[in-house]
C-alpha cells in the first residue's frame, strides 16, 4: 500500500512518540508499504520552526527517514487544481494539499486527523488518545 505521512505523523514517527498507534507503527515498519512525505509537510514544519512554534530538526529527520525508505512527493499542478475543487471540510491549506496529493497519487494517509476521512481517502490513525 502507498501511504503519505501527514506532518504530525511524520514528527511522531521521527521521534518514536509514545502516542503512536500500533496500526501506524505496523504501517511504517511493513516492507509491503511505500511511504511518502509531501513537500507541503516540509513547508509547514519549516514555517512553524521559523516562527518558534516547533523545535525539531526537519532536515535531519528527513535524511534519517529517507534512509529508511520514505520518499518526498512534490506539489504538482494537478494537485493544486484539485485543492481548489475540494469541499471545505478542512480549512488548513497544508492538509488540503496532502488530501489532494493522496487522491492524485492513489495513496492512503497516516494521520490523527479524522476529518480527512470525509474526503474519501483511506486513513490510518496515528495517535492513541492521551
Amino acid at each position: 500500500m502507498k501511504l503519505i505521512l501527514d506532518s504530525c505523523a511524520f514528527i511522531d514517527i521521527a521521534i518514536n512518540a509514545p502516542t503512536l498507534t500500533q496500526d501506524a507503527i505496523s504501517a511504517y515498519q511493513s516492507n509491503d508499504n511505500e511511504l511518502f512525505l509531501s513537500v507541503a509537510s516540509v513547508w509547514e514544519l519549516g514555517l512553524k520552526r521559523s516562527l518558534g512554534k516547533l523545535d525539531f530538526d526537519i532536515t535531519g529527520a528527513i535524511e534519517l527517514l529517507s534512509q529508511n525508505g520514505i520518499f518526498i512527493l512534490d506539489i504538482t499542478l494537478p494537485i493544486c487544481l484539485l485543492v481548489n475543487e475540494l469541499p471545505y471540510h478542512h480549512k488548513d491549506p497544508f492538509d488540503r494539499i496532502i488530501i489532494a496529493t493522496a487522491r492524485i497519487n492513489d495513496t492512503g494517509i497516516i494521520t490523527s486527523d479524522s476529518i480527512l476521512k470525509k474526503y474519501g481517502v483511506e486513513t490510518i490513525n496515528s495517535r492513541d488518545a492521551i
